[in-house]
């Protein structure tokens, strides 16, 4: 299934980033290279080596130039937004739309004291808790799973059976997964999560519209366009503008706390490191809270 694959291939970017020496490490996640099938296990395995490593590394940003640096920088962010969630106590839930083999429930320090649901399609969740249990040897209590076949299953109806209380204080998580959904989709997605509780908070990442519509495809971006954007089943197929970005979360009773590109992680996470990696500018990330 292409969304457990898609799964599996930010896990070995979130492994790849674990093969820096720590003093470089953008982030920091022990779980995702345990959560890999044995092929990708094989080259990450490769990649130990610093000889494979700077080669692969070097044809991967000749080929899809600021991916790599784009997603380290993500991720971090998630992090950073979780951690700071949870250090002020402004959460009691955490809710992952598309959580895919993502692992922060197993690393965030004191996320286990919060109830943590991860969301998506039955296969993935199928295989994710197979994945987690063989790792840990049973699965973690403050984590629930909620497979949904988005096409034939209700969110709301899902999760509340799951034990989701759209009254508590929450943060939704929806990383790396707009851009695979139309707009019909996004938008009840979004009312759903304008119904939660005042002050609880979504952290998402978006496709500028720009890119998706073909505008403003330079050199560097242009082979990744041509996979995302094929004539035939393009992948991605929706976009923000960021500048029509406020007022598209007003519409679902969200206030923008940060919208941040290429630019704002490059100075606030890629530069201290000094990576030598660039960033790419197709995709940013939003972060808002319930005002009601």
């Amino acid at each position: 299934m292409k969304a457990i694959q898609t799964g599996f291939g930010v896990s070995a970017t979130k492994a790849i980033g674990m093969l820096y020496p720590k003093e470089k490490r953008i982030f920091e996640d022990p779980y995702s290279e345990k959560l890999l099938p044995p092929a990708y296990k094989f080259w990450i395995g490769l990649m130990r080596s610093r000889l494979m490593f700077d080669m692969i590394m070097k044809l991967r940003e000749r080929m899809t130039p600021g991916v790599i640096g784009w997603m380290f920088c993500r991720f971090r962010y998630i992090d950073d937004v979780i951690k700071s969630c949870l250090a002020h106590n402004e959460i009691d839930t955490i809710v992952n739309l598309g959580a895919g083999m993502d692992c922060r429930p197993l690393y965030i320090p004191g996320i286990d004291q919060i109830k943590y649901f991860e969301v998506d399609h039955p296969d993935v969740i199928h295989k994710k808790r197979k994945k987690v249990k063989k790792i840990l040897s049973k699965l973690p209590e403050h984590v629930t799973y909620v497979p949904v076949d988005f096409e034939m299953q209700n969110l709301e109806d899902e999760l509340g059976n799951a034990g989701y209380d759209l009254h508590s204080t929450s943060l939704f998580i929806w990383e790396g997964v707009t851009q695979y959904i139309s707009t019909k989709a996004t938008d009840i997605i979004l009312k759903y999560i304008s119904k939660a509780s005042n002050n609880s908070k979504i952290v998402f990442t978006y496709i500028i519209k720009s890119f998706i519509e073909g505008r403003n495809i330079h050199k560097g971006v242009k082979n990744m366009y041509n996979y995302v954007r094929k004539k035939k089943n393009p992948l991605w197929i929706f976009g923000i503008d960021p500048e029509e970005l406020s007022d598209y979360l007003s519409d679902y009773s969200l206030s923008l706390i940060e919208d941040i590109g290429s630019s704002e992680v490059k100075e606030k996470y890629m530069q201290p490191l000094n990576l030598g990696l660039t960033v790419f500018e197709i995709e940013r990330i939003a972060f808002a809270e319930i005002k009601k």
